[in-house]
């Protein structure tokens, strides 16, 4: 009786809808699963089937900790259930200064981390490889680093400030553009905008080819595929309430902001052909948790019912992950510790090697 051979088309379709953990453990079965997973064709088809997933990454001393986590169900709008799927302490994947590492932003799988005046990665936590770019060169400071996908292509985008002497609180600021696999930095010149520094590392928000920074009420908005700078009106009234706490973040696939005070209560907004459409005010319904506790926005996600939900933390005696959902006003159950300085943002699984791109430095 001959062996029954299944066709290679069914295995890549099978694989493909496993869970990421699932395929890592595929791979060490034989040489031809293993290679059947690094061909191009099933990382495309499986990046096309991945569920978006959501990061967290820790600062904890002595080394961060990056936790990927699924959103498996949303329970009667009352708990959000999270299913485990990946941790990693960077302190193992020798990245340097590992205590000042900082999250850029991800697409497709690739992760973009910074360390502050030092180097910068592109990183994938699902095959634990990475790559550094070039050094940069000596700078007064970099007030941002951004990070997305456009023109087909790969892009880190650094906001960088060069003082000057007889005005000690103005900087000129220039764009600087890295594309992955040219293994070098293209000036773009001066900003058209004067851009503030203030100390704070702000990575801007990544929706359909643009990247987004918010900087107290402006907002700033680059496009990578024309490599320009644009600047974009706030929502009427958004710097009524100096006691607000605003936040960009992406809904529906579409650039949101959230901008909440137990004074005024809480409003989104959603970007829709270039104007801002209220899309969620709640005022006298606020729960009371936000009167009475200090809170600080971290994440806005789509919901499994439809529904927006903004993740935040929220001290009482301790520091709390909680979510909350804007079109219920429920507090939700997440299960999971955090902290103030702790960095939440979707993450969509992928098996793209930063080998791939050639020319950088690679590790694994």
């Amino acid at each position: 009786m001959e062996d029954y051979v299944l066709p290679e088309s069914l295995i890549l379709d099978v694989l493909s809808r496993l869970p990421v953990e699932a395929i890592v453990r595929c791979k060490r079965v034989c040489k031809k699963w293993r290679d059947l997973v690094s061909d191009p064709y099933f990382v495309d088809l499986h990046l096309s089937r991945s569920r978006p997933c959501l990061m967290f990454h820790q600062y904890k001393y002595p080394h961060p900790i990056l936790v990927f986590v699924e959103v498996e169900d949303e329970v009667d709008y009352d708990r959000l259930t999270l299913g485990h799927v990946k941790s990693l302490d960077l302190g193992l994947i020798a990245f340097r200064s590992l205590n000042q590492i900082f999250e850029v932003g991800s697409i497709n799988g690739l992760i973009c981390l910074r360390h502050e005046g030092y180097a910068i990665y592109i990183f994938n936590p699902v095959v634990e490889e990475y790559m550094i770019l070039p050094e940069q060169t000596f700078l007064d400071f970099v007030s941002r680093v951004s990070y997305g996908f456009g023109g087909g292509e790969y892009k880190v985008i650094r906001i960088i400030g060069r003082r000057i002497p007889e005005e000690r609180s103005m900087a000129s600021v220039e764009i600087e553009v890295y594309t992955l696999g040219t293994d070098q930095w293209r000036s773009l010149g001066q900003s058209p905008y004067h851009i503030q520094y203030r100390g704070l590392l702000v990575s801007g928000v990544f929706v359909n080819s643009h990247v987004y920074w918010f900087d107290y009420i402006q907002i700033y908005d680059f496009d990578l595929d024309t490599e320009t700078f644009e600047l974009i009106p706030p929502p009427a009234g958004l710097g009524d309430d100096h006691e607000s706490k605003q936040m960009l973040g992406v809904l529906k696939g579409s650039l949101s902001l959230f901008s909440g005070s137990s004074l005024l209560g809480f409003n989104v907004w959603v970007m829709k052909e270039s104007s801002w459409h209220k899309a969620i005010a709640i005022r006298e319904t606020i729960d009371r948790i936000f009167r009475s506790q200090v809170w600080k926005p971290l994440c806005l996600i789509d919901g499994l019912n439809g529904t927006s939900i903004l993740i935040l933390c929220v001290k009482e005696d301790r520091e709390n992950l909680v979510g909350y959902c804007l079109n219920t006003n429920k507090i939700l159950d997440l299960n999971i510790p955090g902290n103030y300085w702790m960095v939440i943002s979707t993450y969509r699984p992928s098996f793209i090697k930063p080998l791939n791109f050639g020319s950088e430095r690679v590790d694994s």
